[in-house]
């Protein structure tokens, strides 16, 4: 039997629930206090009725404490707000930007129009980590020979991989696949009952198929309800046309043969028997078998050519007569068949459907509190009733007093309920907050006559209130809790209690945490996707937001996402160089390099500005680098340099001349590059 997926909820105390059993335990306590001085615990008592009332309001805040999570996470207006909660949609967080060649195969699918097909491959030999991509271009395209067309498509894929680029992985080259025109010739033995322009065109339909199988992308929905979860659904990247299972990235094929085309045809509605199947190539030359170059070259791919306009190489037969058939009848039936493939893989996904799976909750008041005054017997003088005018002073004197006790437990159980309230802030990404314990205060509408003892009045009692709890209110660590629990929803946990041992914690390092901890929360979907991925080397870097995915979360687990301006521009002073970047490409070489040959290969440099009074300490640079070795991806060997002001003032201008000359063409990148890699050998021989 499978093993559940989940940790089962904790049920609630049955004891909690159960009247009798609140009751007894509070007698037995009394009894066990009072001794020989009371020993009368009748139903008429006021001591058991005091018992009795608070037992039955006990019950009460444990059955609200019962209801589904995300109760308590709604809002009277807008529900469960998600994105203040830090709480993401499946298609958001199960998703990510590629990282398999398969995941590359779907991205460009799914964003450049016109391509049937891509395949990557990985260049074999030094540096490792490049690859070349091979593009099949849809028939419709006009003029996919010319050099314009072809530069256009290669513009776009190359545009779009390096924006999902992963780290220490670049393109050695891109090209679009030729194409090797085939039609076919040959008699096929019909049964006369369907239409022959149709019966042909679904022929060559799936002689088309054979050749390049379409690649098809089915609506999420019907996903769904077929059982598949949304985990799987939204694995990888997010094909926004569908989704797409690997089992119909078709591999690249070369070879074809009459036998495998035989089998598909024999199986079409009113085919009775093909008698003779050839393929005919642009030459006019016949064959039973194509060979279109060796394994894995994805130079070249096969496809179907319609006879001239004069006349027809195939033809449809029945009991020795051959049927007229218009080509201009095929085509048409032809290009419906293929429209309508077509059109199920650029149909654009509504992702609505989604919300629905969320929870939504039911907006509770929790925080009304109803006084358990209000229940006792009209004689005690508690409920809105009070005492009679008729009584004397004394009597209502005693009425208050017992008012006053009673407040006591109420503020405590009116206090739950606010608490509960308040879960949608406490459980916020909001660095804002700064408590984790709330109270409400209890006015005449709650508690019958209850301000009258407030001494100094309302707002004062409430001040009151507010300071007794800030006095025992642990906000910096109940909150970095709070949010550490939030962030384990997402496997994450930064360790930033080492670096407050370091620093010696505190109140101010404790909200540092909180500031810290909460960016993270706002940007995780993100930085979860983006985890293995580099930047864009074509576009400008002053935008956080084009830098390696390592890049962030360092900056992240090492605390230097917060308000604090100085903290912000340490983080920025982070540069990692993907080494792979900097090799000689085209003609160009690095004259006098001393680069060791698998310095392009899976490596990187992470150099860090050491003038800071954070990493003045040994031991934060000592934890910083194990972070650096931990949240690196394993095949990737990272070097950590640490540079006072006068080195890495030399390095940021190497490394800022290198930035500009990657978004110009190769050559004028070589001398920038070669520069940049002196400097990483001077820095790793003088560490």
């Amino acid at each position: 039997m499978k093993p559940e997926a989940f940790i089962s909820r904790r049920q609630p105390d049955p004891e909690g629930l159960d009247f009798d059993g609140l009751r007894q335990e509070g007698i037995r306590l009394v009894q066990a206090l009072s001794g020989d001085i009371w020993t009368d615990y009748n139903l008429h008592d006021p001591g058991v009725t005091i018992l009795e009332s608070l037992c039955y309001a006990l019950t009460d805040l444990a059955y609200q404490s019962g209801f589904d999570v995300a109760d308590y996470l709604s809002t009277e207006h807008e529900g469960i707000d998600y994105a203040k909660l830090a709480l993401n949609r499946p298609d958001d967080i199960f998703s990510c930007r590629a990282v398999t060649e398969n995941d590359y195969r779907k991205l460009i699918l799914g964003n450049i129009p016109n391509v049937d097909n891509v395949w990557i491959r990985k260049q074999s030999g030094e540096p490792r980590g490049l690859y070349s991509i091979h593009i099949q271009l849809n028939e419709r395209v006009k003029n996919q020979h010319e050099h314009s067309v072809r530069q256009v498509y290669i513009g776009a894929v190359e545009k779009l991989y390096r924006a999902n680029r992963n780290l220490c992985e670049d393109l050695a080259s891109t090209e679009i696949v030729a194409r090797a025109c085939f039609s076919l010739g040959g008699n096929i033995e019909v049964d006369g009952k369907r239409e022959p322009a149709a019966l042909l065109a679904e022929i060559y339909y799936a002689c088309a198929e054979y050749f390049n199988p379409k690649i098809c992308a089915f609506p999420f929905t019907d996903m769904v309800r077929e059982g598949k979860t949304l985990d799987e659904l939204f694995s990888g990247v997010l094909t926004k046309h569908g989704y797409i299972p690997d089992h119909e990235l078709h591999a690249w094929r070369g070879d074809f043969s009459i036998p495998d085309l035989v089998g598909r045809i024999s199986r079409i509605d009113g085919v009775r028997d093909v008698k003779r199947l050839v393929f005919i190539n642009e030459q006019g030359e016949e064959s039973e078998f194509i060979h279109l170059g060796a394994k894995l070259e994805c130079r070249c791919v096969a496809g179907l050519l319609f006879p001239p306009s004069e006349g027809l190489a195939i033809d449809l037969q029945q009991n020795g007569k051959t049927y007229p058939i218009v080509l201009a009848d095929v085509e048409a039936e032809f290009n419906r068949l293929d429209y309508n493939s077509e059109s199920l893989r650029h149909r654009r996904q509504d992702f609505d459907w989604v919300a629905a799976t969320m929870p939504s909750g039911r907006y509770r008041r929790f925080s009304d509190y109803y006084s358990i005054q209000k229940q006792f017997p009209d004689v005690y003088g508690l409920n809105a009733y009070g005492v009679p005018d008729s009584e004397p002073a004394e009597r209502k004197a005693q009425a208050a007093q017992l008012k006053a006790y009673l407040l006591l437990f109420e503020q405590f159980m009116a206090n739950f309920l606010q608490n509960l309230q308040e879960i949608p802030r406490l459980f916020s990404a909001d660095a804002s907050l700064r408590q984790s314990y709330f109270h409400q205060l209890l006015r005449n509408d709650t508690v019958p006559d209850i301000e009258p003892l407030y001494s100094g009045g309302v707002e004062q009692m409430n001040l009151a209130l507010a300071s007794l709890l800030a006095q025992v209110d642990e906000y910096g660590d109940r909150r970095n809790r709070v949010l550490d629990y939030l962030l384990a929803l997402y496997g994450e946990k930064p360790d930033l209690a080492s670096m407050g041992h370091f620093m010696g914690g505190g109140n101010a390092f404790e909200q540092e945490s909180i500031e810290s901890k909460a960016a993270y929360l706002n940007d995780v979907a993100d930085i979860g996707k983006s985890r293995a991925t580099g930047f864009d080397y074509s576009r400008h870097v002053s935008d956080n937001r084009n830098s390696a995915g390592l890049k962030k979360k360092l900056q992240m687990v090492l605390g230097l996402a917060t308000s604090d301006p100085n903290l912000r521009q340490c983080g920025e002073k982070i540069q990692i160089i993907e080494h792979i970047l900097l090799r000689p490409q085209g003609s160009a070489e690095h004259e006098g390099s001393t680069a060791p040959e698998d310095f392009y290969s899976f490596r990187i440099s992470v150099v860090f500005f050491a003038d800071t009074e954070r990493f003045a300490n040994p031991e934060i640079r000592k934890w910083a680098e194990e972070m650096v070795y931990l949240h690196c991806p394993a095949h990737i060997n990272p070097a950590v340099f640490w540079l006072e002001q006068e080195d890495f003032g030399r390095f940021d201008s190497l490394h800022g001349a290198w930035l500009e000359a990657m978004r110009s063409p190769a050559a004028a990148n070589s001398g920038a590059a070669e520069h940049l890699v002196d400097c990483l050998l001077d820095m790793d021989e003088a560490k």
